[in-house]
């Protein structure tokens, strides 16, 4: 059974983790200690003790903090540093209106909207494309949305990815081929039949589905991750993984559907 914990944010725990994790003589002492400290003290987010031995905290930021203040554990996976969990925070960083649950339409993307489901907190929530990149809806109806390096509702230092992210994280797997197996959680969440996870990286992917105007869809099959790359006015790229394939993939939806978060350190 997987052991979690959940209480108040330590600076002192945070501070032993990027420090230790600097040094690699210690890195096993320090790993031994600081999951002492979250033991003892308690990190509030959803953390496995087996986490702390299983793969590299990005080194500058082995914990990052939305604005909200919900801390996300960070995995380094060849240059890049990425956020290990799905984004959690229910309002918009820079103050833009955002609607809970509403109805969908997809003429109407430009509204920013957040899909709350009562499932597993693993799976984090599930956002509208408008949403996740912190759009107003005039700035999302003007075209004014393009691709590149936007931050969205990714806490400061870390933005949305883009295509060339998500490809680049395939590239250090081995190959979008294989890389959806590398990325998906060892749990039984996943298919276990497909899901080898024989290198497992600590990405951490879930099966968290997608919302749509039939509801919630997927949920334990597949999990959506939206990218910064805008497509149409109805239409925007995001990152695909199956249950029953070891693929990652690019792959265009509707904007009002609701995908995952994840974020990359800028």
């Amino acid at each position: 059974m997987s052991l979690f914990f959940s209480s108040y944010y330590s600076r002192d725990a945070k501070f032993c983790v990027s420090t230790f994790f600097h040094n690699n003589i210690f890195t096993h002492l320090a790993k031994s200690l600081c999951l002492l400290l979250i033991c003892v003290m308690g990190f509030p987010f959803t953390m496995r003790a087996q986490d702390a031995f299983r793969y590299s905290f990005c080194p500058e930021a082995p914990v990052v903090r939305d604005h909200e203040g919900n801390l996300y554990r960070t995995v380094q996976i060849g240059s890049q540093c990425w956020m290990a969990e799905n984004m959690r925070c229910t309002s918009s960083p820079t103050g833009h209106k955002w609607y809970r649950n509403p109805y969908f339409s997809a003429s109407q993307p430009e509204y920013a909207a957040y899909y709350a489901t009562p499932m597993d907190p693993r799976h984090g929530i599930l956002y509208n494309w408008a949403a996740s990149m912190d759009l107003s809806a005039h700035q999302s109806s003007s075209g004014k949305a393009t691709a590149g390096r936007v931050r969205g509702i990714c806490p400061e230092g870390w933005r949305l990815p883009n295509n060339e992210d998500w490809d680049q994280l395939f590239s250090t797997l081995g190959g979008h081929k294989i890389a959806g197996e590398k990325m998906k959680e060892p749990s039984q969440m996943w298919d276990p039949y497909y899901s080898i996870l024989r290198d497992n990286t600590g990405f951490d992917a879930v099966p968290a589905g997608s919302y749509t105007e039939k509801g919630l869809q997927d949920y334990g099959l597949q999990t959506y991750f939206w990218c910064a790359d805008n497509f149409s006015r109805t239409e925007a790229w995001c990152c695909i993984l199956y249950d029953y394939k070891n693929d990652g993939y690019s792959y265009l939806d509707y904007k009002c559907y609701g995908h995952s978060v994840r974020c990359v350190k800028d």
